[in-house]
């Protein structure tokens, strides 16, 4: 990125539509790389499917001149549960159409999320996911507590065997990396 060439800019022909592509190629020298390793690779690709999965269905998403078929955040959030027949999971849009969640039960015992502010993977989960598990577990808890009257549940009971997954957008969000 210290060596900076001229951008090709090519005309945009007024018969077509309308649009913005961007492409790169890594500069694999700058790195001490021949060929992009398997682990980058995938890195790389997982970043455009998230890309997919969190713009709106009017944007085209290309990997390697393959346009991905994600149409939205519940057919991304489905990826995760390729070949698991079991797998059910709750979306919801809600009434703003800057919060889209989904929710599925964990597997392993342990809270999982997957979430997105303003389109950055957010891995370490942050207040976006507390405020959207800690409203899903009091909820839960409210139905267990009036059907079930004499069973004793934490909240941590609970959270511990929810996947979360969230799409948000939000003004002036505050990232701790």
């Amino acid at each position: 990125m210290s060596v900076l060439g001229e951008p090709k800019i090519t005309e945009f022909p007024s018969d077509a539509f309308d649009y913005t592509s961007v492409s790169f190629e890594p500069d694999l020298k700058k790195f001490g790389m021949k060929t992009l390793d398997d682990d980058t690779y995938s890195l790389l690709k997982k970043r455009v499917y998230d890309l997919a999965g969190c713009s709106p269905s009017s944007v085209s998403v290309y990997l390697n001149g393959k346009k991905i078929k994600i149409k939205n955040f519940q057919e991304y959030v489905n990826l995760y549960f390729a070949g698991k027949s079991e797998a059910v999971t709750l979306h919801d849009k809600g009434n703003n159409p800057r919060w889209e969640i989904c929710v599925s039960l964990s597997d392993s015992g342990t809270s999982q999320q997957v979430s997105f502010v303003n389109n950055i993977c957010t891995t370490r989960g942050g207040t976006h996911c507390n405020y959207i598990s800690d409203q899903i577990v009091k909820k839960c808890l409210d139905i267990l507590s009036r059907k079930h009257k004499k069973l004793n549940i934490k909240p941590a009971q609970i959270k511990n065997n929810l996947w979360l997954f969230v799409n948000c957008l939000i003004e002036n969000p505050a990232f701790d990396s």
